[in-house]
């Protein structure tokens, strides 16, 4: 699994285990990180880096969370958004 985010939620993932959390301040910084990651990698990415770099879209597995971490209320809002874009269950 791959974060990439704003500073509050790719450092949130990882300090709650995520390694490969990125924090995207720039389109720039988001392309070269594209670059060394496989088309067929599961990423989460907040809807503002979605929208700064559209080529995410071209990679299969994607999904978007909300920029403000004050709209999750708990980790099962994070694991239901996963879910219903994934069809599966995975424990974040």
């Amino acid at each position: 699994m791959i974060i990439l985010g704003n500073p509050e939620f790719a450092v949130g993932m990882r300090l709650a285990g995520v390694k490969n959390s990125y924090v995207i301040r720039n389109r720039e910084e988001a392309l070269e990180i594209l670059k060394r990651i496989d088309k067929n990698d599961f990423i989460i990415a907040n809807l503002s880096v979605i929208e700064l770099v559209p080529e995410l879209m071209e990679f299969r597995n994607v999904v978007s969370v909300p920029d403000n971490v004050r709209e999750f209320f708990k980790t099962d809002d994070l694991t239901d958004i996963i879910k219903s874009a994934v069809g599966i269950e995975l424990n974040v």
